[in-house]
């Protein structure tokens, strides 16, 4: 469920409209649903390529409707089917949309989820915000361990990815662009490379998180927080996710302090600094290498972004070190 107020995605191209979609396509997510669709307004804008509105179907339901075609790559089409499948097996009292029909042909996929009718985090964050997303996202984990699935797994989905010291380290071109990027900070790179390499010697659990948690992947009703967008999901330690998390945070609103919330939220308040450190040091290679990345197509601007969550995470990491 993407939302266009807030966030990366708010000058992202417009996606596809629920006419544009191919005639079959629709007859078969309309049987998948069990009635027709009267109304489609579209999310136009967002991370990723694919179809997302809000629909209301023939019998009064509402839902929020997502779909992609391998045109649009492959990966799109198995981040539906993975979502599907996570939100099928989320606990009843997880805050999180439930799966109300999931279409599949081989090379269009989509699925429907309940309609959350809330708004993103304000940006900057507001202390009121915040609290009530952190207080969510604890009884979020409670509500996901022991997780309902045991694939993927966190330290091999992310293994790859958290290893920017280390390919800065050993390409020039890149480190010289990298420092070009963020001249306030200078990288001694062999020292951060020695740190990221320690930020998988406890990642491993048994929660499952939900992988890419941002004021855009959260809507808040005057009731509740509901975590939204479940594509990433993945199994390991519970804290992860807010340690993720609070980079976008800190990019958006530099005065929270990154470090009481780490201390005092009980998904982190017993976790080793050592290890925080070390994840902090590894997202931080991350955002830095990821933001130098051509842009994709769709969402042109989400490499600033990605820049700007850098620039926090390395401001929170000098801290750190």
């Amino acid at each position: 469920m993407e939302t266009s107020a807030t966030g990366p995605g708010s000058r992202s191209r417009p996606r596809p409209t629920w006419p544009e979609l191919p005639g079959p396509v629709r007859e078969g997510i309309e049987r998948a649903l069990g009635a027709a669709v009267v109304e489609a307004v579209s999310t136009p804008l967002g991370l990723t390529p694919g179809l997302a509105s809000r629909v209301l179907l023939a019998d009064g339901r509402r839902a929020f409707l997502k779909a992609a075609g391998v045109h649009r790559g492959p990966f799109e089409v198995e981040k539906l089917r993975h979502e599907a499948r996570v939100l099928d097996a989320l606990r009843p009292d997880t805050p999180a949309p439930r799966l109300l029909g999931l279409y599949d042909d081989g090379r269009w996929a989509a699925l429907a989820c309940t309609d959350v009718d809330g708004r993103p985090p304000a940006l900057p964050w507001t202390a009121d915000d915040l609290e009530r997303v952190l207080d969510a996202l604890a009884r979020c984990a409670a509500a996901t361990t022991p997780a309902p699935l045991g694939e993927p797994r966190f330290v091999t989905d992310w293994a790859a990815d958290l290893t920017g010291w280390r390919y800065l380290a050993s390409t020039p071109a890149a480190a010289e662009a990298a420092r070009a990027a963020f001249p306030d900070h200078d990288f001694d790179l062999e020292r951060l490379a020695r740190l990221e390499a320690g930020w998988s010697v406890r990642a491993d659990g048994d929660t499952l998180l939900h992988g890419d948690l941002r004021a855009d992947n959260i809507l808040l009703t005057d009731e509740r927080v509901w975590f939204v967008d479940w594509p990433s999901a993945c199994v390991g330690a519970p804290w992860l996710d807010l340690v993720f998390l609070l980079p976008s945070v800190a990019a958006s609103a530099p005065a929270v302090d990154v470090g009481t919330i780490l201390h005092t939220h009980p998904l982190t308040r017993d976790v080793a600094p050592e290890t925080i450190t070390a994840t902090v040091a590894a997202l931080a290679g991350f955002l830095v290498t990821v933001g130098l990345e051509p842009a994709p197509w769709y969402a042109p601007e989400v490499r600033a972004f990605q820049r700007a969550e850098a620039a926090a995470a390395l401001r929170w990491l000098n801290g750190m070190i």
